[in-house]
């Protein structure tokens, strides 16, 4: 294990002991604890698999191509299931489906980009879904790292766990801390993700959709868990606020001022810690340790 003096002494100095309220930790996933995004992984599962049960043109109302969207799924669905991604119009479906979220993303949409995915589970059973969120970590786990092409688009491909936010999250545990997970993703790809690592499912945040009946639909359930979401919907569940923050984005600059202690950057973007801070506005003093080049491992 890597040594971070300034987080071992902040470690130390919380005096933690079984009499000793447990200090709140939070820890982001995509970026964090993973080298890769968890919840986006999922979305290119079911579309390379086509796993709809709801036309995503009866879920994006706003798509500026709704009506040919809406004519291309009707055409793949009524096909037999080996059938469909070798059908012509497979290829045209994913280009409107990927570029809708791509498109928003470029637009500064970002909440309601990664809100527009999830929405795409509506139909099923949570059951269901947390079927699918494991099979796409395994897979990804898996996988050598590089891209996959869907459409015209070269996208990510392989997940791996990385080591020194493993080794920090089973030490503060160790230690009695109260570990929470926030993350931007869907909540069931979040729970695979720290399942591994015996965190309890309802120490999670994620993006969630309400249920009727025991399926899925299309509303979001509670906050967006992305920039200032992340707080509130924390603050649903408690009021304390957290004493350490681990994060890798600038994004998470909400959460990040939020901690009351110490906040970890974890650095596994493509980019130095220096444009971190510059792009974030703010100086780097002792509130902060930053994790330069961390280890990345499977875990398959």
């Amino acid at each position: 294990m890597k040594s971070f003096p300034r987080l071992d002494a902040f470690v130390g100095s919380l005096g933690m002991s079984p009499s000793s309220p447990s200090p709140l930790v939070v820890f982001d996933c995509d970026g964090t604890i993973i080298q890769g995004d968890i919840g986006e992984a999922m979305f290119y599962r079911q579309v390379e698999r086509f796993l709809f049960r709801v036309s995503p043109a009866l879920l994006w109302h706003d798509h500026p191509k709704r009506t040919e969207l809406g004519n291309l799924f009707e055409s793949l669905a009524a096909l037999p299931p080996d059938r469909r991604i070798n059908d012509r119009r497979y290829g045209p479906f994913t280009e409107l489906v990927l570029s809708w979220y791509f498109d928003q993303l470029a637009q500064g949409k970002t909440a309601k980009a990664c809100a527009d995915i999830v929405r795409l589970l509506a139909g099923y059973r949570t059951r269901e879904v947390r079927e699918i969120a494991s099979a796409t970590l395994r897979t990804e786990l898996r996988a050598t790292p590089g891209t996959r092409t869907l459409a015209t688009f070269r996208l990510p491909l392989g997940i791996s766990y990385i080591r020194e936010s493993l080794d920090w999250l089973e030490r503060l545990k160790s230690l009695g801390a109260e570990i929470w997970v926030i993350s931007g993703s869907n909540r069931w790809s979040v729970e695979a993700v720290f399942e591994r690592l015996n965190i309890p499912p309802e120490r999670i945040l994620g993006i969630d959709l309400q249920e009727d009946g025991g399926v899925l639909t299309p509303e979001v359930r509670g906050h967006i868990p992305l920039l200032q979401g992340k707080i509130d919907a924390l603050r649903e569940l408690t009021s304390r606020r957290p004493a350490v923050v681990f994060s890798d984005s600038v994004y998470d600059l909400p959460l990040f001022r939020h901690a009351t202690g110490l906040r970890v950057l974890i650095n596994s973007r493509n980019g130095t810690s220096a444009e971190f801070f510059s792009s974030a506005g703010i100086a780097r003093d002792e509130t902060w340790e930053v994790v330069e080049n961390p280890t990345v491992e499977q875990q398959g």
